[in-house]
């Protein structure tokens, strides 16, 4: 519902030959199964529970916490034109540089997936150590140079909150969770080879919700 949100200036265009994103195939990715915890074993994720529906970056020359309390944010710019569906935005700081994702909540997600329903029902009542105890991130290089492959390595899932500080801005219709990338000296050395090393980079970055009672993740 409500009209088309219209592109920021820092809005990065989608589907692009450089400097864009696109969507990736959830469903290709192995999650674990509904038995994981007794048999180990991992199965194909379901359909994405969320939609992409923005990638921006820009720079600031102070401390930028939320992306979503600036004035050209996705969720002001969306709510002023009457969407009112729920967002979850993943923002990395890289003071002074800063990296957001948004993602509308797809209700079918909500309505068919029980499991999912459940588990994301927690997460949203959860404190922030739950949620930094649930998030996952899965980095997949598809496209750089050997130097770059060898330092973010193969694409396992992390516990984000286990490897950088996470902060939290909840409201009745959005969920952003802003990761300091600075605050983890691994992250920042990564970060400093792909800068240098890499004329350009391809990858995937798949976001789970780890289920511990509703098996299996999505």
């Amino acid at each position: 519902a409500g009209g088309k949100v219209p592109p920021a200036v820092h809005s990065i265009e989608m589907d692009q030959p450089e400097q864009s994103y696109g969507t990736v195939d959830s469903t290709t990715f192995q999650v674990r199964g509904p038995n994981y915890l007794e048999d180990r074993v991992k199965i194909a994720s379901a359909p994405a529970a969320f939609d992409l529906v923005e990638v921006s970056g820009f720079s600031t020359e102070g401390k930028c916490m939320f992306s979503s309390e600036r004035s050209d944010s996705y969720y002001s710019r969306a709510r002023a034109v009457g969407k009112k569906e729920f967002l979850f935005i993943m923002h990395f700081d890289l003071n002074p540089m800063h990296v957001v994702m948004v993602f509308e909540l797809n209700g079918d997600a909500m309505e068919k997936d029980t499991n999912f329903a459940n588990c994301f029902k927690r997460f949203l009542e959860g404190d922030d150590n739950y949620k930094n105890q649930r998030l996952k991130l899965i980095t997949s290089v598809v496209d750089a140079n050997w130097i770059v492959k060898k330092t973010i390595g193969k694409p396992v899932p992390a516990l984000i909150g286990n490897k950088l500080q996470c902060h939290y801005r909840q409201l009745d219709d959005l969920l952003e969770c802003t990761c300091d990338v600075n605050s983890s000296m691994a992250a920042k050395a990564i970060l400093g080879v792909v800068k240098s090393a890499c004329k350009g980079i391809v990858c995937d970055l798949v976001l789970l919700l780890e289920g511990r009672q509703e098996m299996p993740l999505q």
